[in-house]
């Protein structure tokens, strides 16, 4: 994984060196073909030797194919095949560029873009939500495509645009020194026009790539809760606001856009007018019979010195477009560096080995263990303490946001604690590598998530290699296997993106057979039967306790019902443990647990 995104550069600078250095065979080639022309020019007008030797200097030793009775012709045949062969040999060389433009791109753009997944992979629920998940996204989508794109364009054409503009310029003072400080005065014109737009876009693109993240904020809140804005009429305001934000980002995009848009025809302008002046004093030269450069100014001359300025015209738009490309590249390129450079709080360690314990052994504690989400904020748990052995069931209830399902995360390392330890096997938990301590740990969260694919594929999550007994079990453990066996292709049977084709209750329990086939040491169940009724739970739990005696289970829950035939129950109050026990303990010795027991037994009574 990389940490920078010129670290993509390196690894593919092979390509980076040999692509713009095989374009540079066609720009030379565009460079000498009007060389090429002005010589069969010359030698169509003239049949004198002195004068086509004058004309062609030092090219007249690449025509070995001289006839003497027809000199002019053979001249101009033997330059059209060299402009032949030149052209297909560029071509070659182009296309051979654009290959290798294209698979480099591809390479920075799939490695950039790994790297990022990878990042967002290893950062913790704090971190992610510090940056914005919105945001996170647009980088990885968005902002690597920047990157990629301007890295195509960069082999394609970044170093072909300055060698035609400079080759240009310096074979036009060859041909005539006076026309080509025309040339010489209209470049310093056209990098300023181009710098001064630059400056202003880059800064412009930040505040462009901040108003996607926008827009995806508002699309994902939208479709997430899209069933509570129709319930409460609220679709017209959130259209509103919506459409708003779309305004907000196309002004934006047009104001650049409007930027770059002045370059082509402010250096067509410049162009022009030097164009003008050029066909101006050149004629005026040849009329007049002014010698330049020792000699009366030819027409052919006159003609390629135009035909360069046409040359720098075509490169100069080229270039508008590179200079839009790169600083958008430029600017993604920052906002991906950002998220690479994070240093991930879960610092992975090396240690894989898993310690052996028996039945009864501690296997998980905490020591006063605290957890903040915000440096120097309030805590979200306050010095937990306890400790669970090996084949026990630990309960956890409070109230919701109580920090039940935050202790959840110090066991499985989605975010470590502030103070205090964490322990398993009476290792601190930090010391094992995340792998090695998640295999021994099943997890089932609050919201069923499934995959899309088949149920078997689902499953299989936990264990690739699972039997299909193992499979079978656990759908009978988490009573799915009664409706999982009603379909006709059984666990062939499709899972829609999120698993939006099984109701609520059916999603819980295919996520907790998903949990039962890993054969875990700790199956840590998040309030995840809240979508069971109160019978179908208690017969889901007693299947666990039936089939697999021998696992740790923890169980958060906001039903008394649901825990309490655990043996040990925490009782959490406000990121605080109010009390530790059984359920008979408890209902004698903590009036919380007491009053939430009455108040659960009443509301059913009430039923």
């Amino acid at each position: 994984m990389i940490n920078k995104v010129s670290d993509t550069y390196k690894k593919n600078l092979f390509y980076l060196i040999v692509g713009p250095l095989l374009k540079q065979i066609e720009a030379i080639f565009d460079l000498l073909i009007p060389l090429f022309m002005k010589a069969i020019i010359d030698l169509s007008f003239s049949s004198s030797r002195d004068v086509i030797t004058r004309s062609l200097g030092e090219f007249i030793k690449l025509f070995p194919l001289i006839a003497e009775d027809n000199l002019p012709l053979s001249y101009c045949f033997t330059g059209g095949m060299i402009i032949l062969f030149m052209g297909i040999f560029g071509f070659i060389t182009t296309m051979i560029t654009q290959y290798l433009a294209s698979l480099t791109a591809c390479n920075v753009g799939t490695e950039l873009r790994n790297s990022l997944y990878k990042k967002l992979m290893m950062l913790s629920k704090i971190e992610r939500e510090r940056l914005n998940v919105n945001h996170l996204l647009t980088v990885l989508n968005s902002d690597s495509y920047q990157v990629q794109r301007g890295v195509m364009f960069f082999i394609r054409l970044a170093i072909r645009a300055p060698l035609i503009v400079v080759g240009s310029l310096v074979i036009s003072f060859i041909l005539d020194w006076q026309i080509g400080l025309i040339f010489l005065g209209i470049t310093p014109l056209i990098i300023i026009i181009i710098m001064c737009i630059m400056s202003k876009t880059s800064k412009m693109y930040l505040k462009i790539q901040g108003k996607v993240d926008d827009l995806s904020l508002k699309t994902t809140e939208t479709v997430i809760g899209s069933k509570e804005i129709r319930a409460f009429n609220k679709k017209e305001k959130e259209d509103t606001v919506f459409e708003n934000k779309a305004i907000e980002y196309q002004n934006s995009y047009l104001k650049v856009n409007k930027l770059n848009a002045l370059v082509n025809p402010l250096t067509f302008a410049i162009v022009s007018v030097a164009t003008v002046l050029v066909v101006i004093l050149g004629s005026f030269a040849m009329e007049q019979g002014i010698m330049f450069n020792g000699s009366v100014l030819m027409p052919s001359t006159l003609l390629t010195e135009v035909a360069y300025l046409e040359l720098i015209f075509q490169t100069v738009v080229v270039i508008t477009n590179l200079v839009d490309i790169f600083t958008k590249a430029s600017v993604s390129s920052k906002r991906c560096n950002e998220v690479l450079k994070i240093k991930p709080s879960i610092i992975n360690s090396e240690y894989q080995k898993i310690k052996h314990i028996d039945q009864g052994e501690e296997i998980i504690s905490f020591k006063n263990a605290y957890l903040s989400f915000v440096d120097g904020g309030n805590y979200a748990l306050k010095n937990i303490s306890f400790s669970l052995n090996k084949g026990e069931s630990l309960g956890i209830i409070g109230a919701t946001g109580s920090g039940k399902s935050t202790i959840l995360q110090l066991i499985l390392r989605f975010a470590d604690a502030t103070e205090g330890d964490v322990f398993y096997k009476g290792i601190n938990i930090k010391d094992y590598s995340l792998n090695s301590l998640r295999s021994e740990i099943a997890y089932v969260p609050q919201k069923a998530v499934l995959f899309e694919g088949s149920i078997e594929s689902n499953l299989k999550m936990s264990d690739k290699n699972c039997s299909d007994i193992s499979i079978e079990q656990a759908l009978k453990a988490s009573c799915a296997y009664q409706f999982v066996k009603e379909y006709d292709d059984y666990l062939d049977h499709k899972v829609n993106e999120g698993g939006l084709n099984f109701s609520g209750g059916q999603r819980q329990r295919l996520t907790i057979a998903r949990a039962l086939v890993k054969k875990s040491e700790v199956l840590i169940l998040d309030d995840s039967t809240s979508a069971l009724d109160l019978l179908t739970d208690k017969k889901v739990r007693e299947n666990i306790d039936d089939m697999y005696p021998d696992l740790t289970k923890i169980i958060v829950s906001q039903r008394v019902a649901t825990i309490s035939s655990s043996d040990k129950i925490i009782v959490i109050d406000k990121g605080e443990i109010n009390a530790i026990g059984d359920h008979e303990y408890l209902l004698k010795n903590c009036p919380l647990y007491l009053e939430t027991y009455l108040s659960q037994i009443r509301g059913d009574e009430n039923e």
